[in-house]
């Protein structure tokens, strides 16, 4: 049988640091048995703006002791032309859709992980909006994390980082409403069902997601800190 802990912070009672913690230790221990020669895997993933890339780099940065390997599935779009499309009602045109399962080089990226996932790293971490939607990629992790955040967060979060690159205001929400909206309750908030753990992302649970992840990163480091000792 699968082990499967899902962790919903704001609708528990109990000590939610502590019941976070346990569930890491199952995981690892699960790793242990099954996989222990080969890279831990994390599987990060959450709308667009709940902050994987931002989860990603500070695991890594906290495991520099150890080797870790970062995926993006950005780095596999697809051409723009070669990705699936949406009719603009705004625009009177069909535009490049990026938030789809279709929208990435699935072999290449399956390929590559796979790759990886057999490689000499500590650990390797895949983070991305459809990285659940993807039964070949959620059979290498051993963790599955997806980041829950409020629309509302996640839709000012995305303006911010776009108009930092795209000026026009207008463009951005025009995509979003268009696009990115229907894809993220098709494509990315359907996988949330295969995450193992379920973290809130948003300002109001910030201080409690640091120490989840501080004792994440405690617990990895533990674990093969003492198999280095005893190799």
């Amino acid at each position: 049988m699968k082990l499967k802990i899902v962790v919903r912070f704001s609708e528990l009672k109990m000590d939610r640091v502590t019941l976070f913690s346990e569930s890491i230790d199952r995981f690892i221990t699960k790793y242990c048995i099954q996989n222990g020669s080969k890279p831990f895997v994390i599987g990060i993933a959450g709308g667009s703006g709940s902050g994987k890339t931002t989860l990603a780099k500070k695991l890594c940065e906290q495991w520099s002791d150890l080797r870790v390997k970062i995926i993006a599935q950005d780095e596999f779009f697809k051409n723009p032309t070669e990705m699936p499309h949406y009719y603009s009602a705004i625009n009177k045109d069909f535009k490049p859709s990026y938030n789809e399962p279709h929208s990435y080089k699935q072999n290449e990226m399956f390929s590559s992980c796979k790759n990886i996932a057999k490689s000499v790293s500590d650990i390797f971490i895949i983070e991305g909006i459809t990285v659940f939607w993807f039964e070949g990629l959620r059979d290498l992790m051993d963790l599955k994390i997806y980041i829950d955040v409020d629309a509302d967060e996640r839709v000012i979060r995305r303006i911010r980082r776009n108009m930092k690159n795209i000026e026009d205001f207008d463009k951005i929400v025009d995509y979003y409403l268009e696009s990115v909206r229907w894809q993220h309750t098709k494509y990315n908030e359907s996988t949330k069902c295969h995450a193992d753990i379920i973290i809130s992302g948003g300002m109001a649970e910030k201080e409690e997601c640091s120490l989840l992840i501080e004792d994440l990163c405690l617990k990895i480091s533990s674990y093969f800190n003492k198999k280095t000792r005893s190799d």
